[in-house]
């Protein structure tokens, strides 16, 4: 999977102003909440200091600047360093409605200001990094698979024959390394006829092996995508949304559902069925749903 782009927070050395103390409070807050993202001393790394030049190397810098004088700002800009976003303290405390005074030691209300900067800037590098993870991940299943076929009435039906497992709810799992895709077989599509409208699950959602991930609706029903495996969404297939007929035309590739990080796919894997054996099972499926019908 691929590693998520490192974030690093610049703050102002304006120690003598209460915007200032905010600031530094507020980087420190955030770092805090989320081990991902790293503080960087404006005097270390002005000083040239290597192991703070390595960690703004190819980071998001994040520039909270006390005041007007934007000095974290200015330090960047000095080292030619990217940033990718530039605060203000000044406009949080608008933003926010909490003045923390002149007093150096903050205040209940300059301690506010700083959880509420922290919280916020979290939230805006989450956000980056669930758009960054769907921009990623969200491509069609690129495999060129053979597949066993059989055909009832002026049905036909296919399995590939690798790489896809199966469980007994007529979903399938297609493994890449620690990732998967997710999305329902040809029996499953046929079995409900026209799809209208595809349900799928938040980014970051965890389910176990067996659980829902994700529902459809079509012509006859409306029914879940139960995974054939444990782990949490790493993207969806957003074409879905306006073209839920993919999943009928196209249900091992560009019909897909979800994508997911694996939880414990050598546990999941003993529960599943390959591709011959899903075909002998999909056979009986339809001879059954046959004699239904007569």
């Amino acid at each position: 999977m691929m590693a998520e782009r490192k974030t690093v927070i610049l703050p102002c050395n304006g120690l003598d102003k209460a915007l200032g103390v905010v600031a530094g409070r507020a980087g420190i807050v955030a770092c805090a909440k989320d081990p991902g993202i790293k503080l960087v001393c404006p005097v270390l790394l002005n000083s040239g200091e290597p192991k703070y030049d390595e960690m703004v190397k190819d980071a998001d810098i994040i520039c909270l600047n006390g005041c007007m004088t934007r000095c974290a700002t200015k330090l960047a800009e000095s080292r030619k360093i990217p940033v990718k976003t530039n605060l203000l303290v000044p406009d949080m405390v608008k933003k926010f409605n909490l003045k923390p005074g002149t007093d150096l030691v903050l205040q209940t209300s300059g301690v506010q200001l700083a959880e509420a900067i922290a919280d916020d800037i979290i939230t805006s590098i989450k956000k980056d990094r669930e758009s960054m993870a769907q921009e990623i991940h969200s491509i069609e299943v690129e495999d060129k698979a053979e597949y066993f076929e059989t055909k009832k009435d002026k049905f036909y039906f296919k399995v590939p024959k690798g790489a896809y497992l199966f469980n007994e709810n007529d979903c399938w799992v297609r493994v890449f390394g620690g990732l998967a895709y997710l999305g329902i077989s040809d029996f499953l599509q046929n079995q409900v006829g026209d799809i209208l409208y595809v349900d799928l699950p938040a980014i970051g959602k965890e389910f176990g092996q067996f659980d829902e991930a994700g529902s459809f609706e079509s012509v006859k029903s409306v029914q879940d995508l139960i995974s054939p495996v444990s782990g949490k969404v790493v993207a969806v297939n957003n074409q879905l949304a306006s073209a839920p007929e993919l999943a009928n035309q196209d249900p091992y590739h560009k019909g897909w559902f979800v994508k997911v990080e694996l939880a414990d796919f050598d546990e999941d894997k003993g529960l599943l069925l390959d591709g011959p054996a899903y075909f002998e099972f999909m056979k009986k499926k339809i001879e059954l749903e046959a004699k239904k019908q007569h």
